[in-house]
């Protein structure tokens, strides 16, 4: 018996199938742990419960995506009750769905950006060394480059997850430690001495094909179009095939069907890209799904607390 455990936001787990459900397929056992807007506090405490719950073992497959140091997570049985999860994140607190949220008083007390980032870093390693005492198999990918903040993300009207550090100080820098130097202690024992387990990000795999970005027509403003940052499927298939396949030995049969799969649902995408909703409400009665992926695990319920 093989179980898969895969932890992450909605770049793992959302209103269509992603690479870890696809994944799913090879696996006796697959625990989705994955929910969207969860920031690394909120990751990095889901793997330990799930642990408490499920006992990994040395023969469990973990993959961590991680997302973006700009999240604040935190948990709560009753507060913001129009968020169905308890762990009320919705992404950057400079997200235009958190305004509401965090005014400019939260911001100077409680954000400073060197300190967000040092959280998240302190929550990967804390996080590998974690997983390496289990002894079980595990990788770790991301949204974009953590190292990057933000910077490799593509440009998402209200998003608000590109770092706000400013480059007036260090113009044209691509790591984090060039900003702020401070940090750059981590970068040996999180990256260096563990680069076999660190994956490409699965943005950057989407930004390499960019022409299977899902699009939509704006219900809200006549005429106008917005895209979906999220990996489509089609993107999903070209990381599995460009950053697993050969690691985890997945066979020929399943990367098959999840491009089945991928090319079905996006013959319906564009079918109905008129409207997301009217999309993802269809796509959950796994209409058009071959029966080569009738074991795979989508939709789920989330996991945990």
């Amino acid at each position: 018996m093989r179980r898969f455990f895969a932890f992450g936001c909605s770049y793992t787990s959302y209103s269509w199938p992603m690479w870890a459900n696809m994944l799913s397929i090879e696996y006796d056992e697959f625990y989705n742990w994955g929910l969207a807007g969860l920031g690394n506090r909120a990751i990095a405490e889901r793997i330990v419960e799930a642990h408490q719950r499920h006992n990994f073992t040395k023969d469990d497959l973990i993959i961590v995506q991680w997302s973006s140091h700009l999240r604040n997570d935190w948990f709560h049985e009753y507060s913001l009750p129009e968020r169905r999860s308890k762990w009320k994140t919705a992404g950057s607190i400079f997200n235009y769905l958190n305004q509401s949220v965090y005014d400019q008083k939260w911001v100077d007390t409680f954000f400073y950006e060197p300190a967000f980032l040092m959280h998240t870093l302190n929550n990967i390693g804390l996080t590998q060394g974690f997983l390496e005492s289990i002894g079980c198999e595990w990788y770790m990918t991301s949204i974009g480059d953590i190292r990057n903040m933000g910077d490799d993300f593509r440009e998402a009207a209200g998003s608000g997850e590109k770092h706000i550090y400013d480059d007036r100080v260090m113009p044209e820098v691509e790591l984090a430690w060039d900003r702020l130097p401070s940090l750059k202690i981590y970068e040996q024992k999180i990256w260096k001495d563990r680069a076999d387990r660190w994956l490409t990000p699965l943005e950057l795999v989407a930004k390499k094909h960019l022409d299977l970005t899902f699009e939509f027509d704006d219900t809200e403003v006549p005429g106008g179009k917005f895209f979906d940052i999220h990996p489509s499927p089609l993107q999903s298939v070209c990381w599995l095939e460009e950053e697993l396949k050969d690691k985890l030995n997945i066979k020929d049969t399943t990367i098959t069907a999840a491009k089945e799969l991928a090319t079905n649902i996006h013959a319906l995408q564009q079918n109905m890209k008129f409207n997301k909703i009217t999309f993802e409400l269809t796509l959950a009665k796994r209409i058009d799904f071959p029966s080569s992926v009738k074991n795979m695990v989508w939709p789920t319920w989330p996991n945990g607390f």
